[in-house]
């Protein structure tokens, strides 16, 4: 009889040991962190004063998606792009679209897609304010966190930047520029997911432990 009150102790240290590492384990599984996007480079041609190619309404550019996740994969949605350039402090002209396409992203790692934008018109890629061509880009898409063996529900995400263009026909700055974090921007629109499914998932363990060390 003087036994039992230092067996129920270890069984109750030992229910939340065990529960502590299940929550542990529940909440690094169930974390993300959103992918990146930037625009890596953007060429041009009409804008390169050595070509003289003002007609040329054609442009190029690199979109980067990186996956900062270590053990989450990414699956994307087809990635739409829009592009624009400002005649005014506050006003832009659209440019034209572009799209790429759905592709899945592993752990930590890094994608580079190329694309190419057929211009509205070759005068409009001309368009200054005070002399210095900005061109504004934004993306919308979704994605999907693959993970362990399932999906997350998909999550939006959009954002933008402009980038001031320079006389060789590419972006000035030489870093790829992030879309949703750059200096004038539109913020990233992903949304906080509430982890519903976990959520249940952890009350099943819960109610299966409780059910273990009760009977």
């Amino acid at each position: 009889m003087g036994a039992e009150p230092n067996s129920c102790c270890s069984c109750c240290s030992g229910f939340i040991l065990t529960m502590g590492l299940t929550a542990l384990f529940i909440w690094l599984s169930i974390r993300v962190d959103e992918p990146k996007c930037y625009i890596d480079r953007i060429y041009v041609p009409a804008l390169n004063k050595t070509l003289n190619s003002t007609s040329n309404s054609t442009f190029f550019f690199t979109l980067k998606l990186v996956n900062p996740n270590e053990d989450k994969g990414i699956q994307y949605d087809a990635v739409q792009l829009r592009f624009g350039v400002f005649f005014d402090l506050n006003a832009t002209r659209s440019l034209g679209n572009a799209t790429i396409e759905k592709f899945y992203q592993g752990h930590q790692k890094k994608a580079k897609k190329l694309g190419l934008v057929e211009a509205a018109g070759a005068g409009n890629l001309t368009e200054s304010v005070n002399g210095t061509v900005y061109f504004r880009v934004d993306f919308t898409t979704a994605v999907k966190y693959k993970i362990l063996l399932w999906y997350s529900k998909r999550d939006r995400l959009w954002g933008g930047a402009n980038l001031e263009i320079s006389d060789s026909g590419e972006k000035k700055d030489s870093k790829a520029i992030r879309l949703g974090n750059s200096p004038a921007i539109i913020v990233s629109g992903a949304s906080k997911q509430f982890p519903w499914v976990y959520l249940t998932f952890t009350l099943f363990i819960y109610n299966c432990l409780c059910y273990y060390y009760c009977v």
